[in-house]
């Protein structure tokens, strides 16, 4: 029994570490309109998984490089949140 809340407790400590080191890292992001590896300003939002629901509550979002095709995280910009809202409606 201890082994095994002890496994559980690792796993739940390793995905918040996880967690926190992706909310702070796309919050040091200022803006969404260059990627950060080409700098290219040819990024788009990509397709949520199902980890971008849990970063989505801390307002970050998944964004999508077209030119180099890298994945990368920042803040929720408010041309995201407002076409958002306009979508549901």
């Amino acid at each position: 029994m201890r082994i095994r809340y002890m496994l559980a407790m690792a796993i739940g400590a390793a995905v918040l570490i996880a967690w926190l080191w992706a909310v702070l890292l796309a919050r040091s992001r200022k803006s969404v309109e260059k990627c950060p590896t080409c700098r290219s300003n040819r990024v788009r939002p990509s397709w949520p998984t199902i980890s971008d629901r849990l970063l989505g509550v801390a307002n970050i979002c998944a964004f999508r490089c077209e030119a180099c095709l890298r994945r990368f995280y920042a803040r929720r910009s408010l041309w995201t949140r407002r076409s958002e809202m306009l979508n549901r409606l």
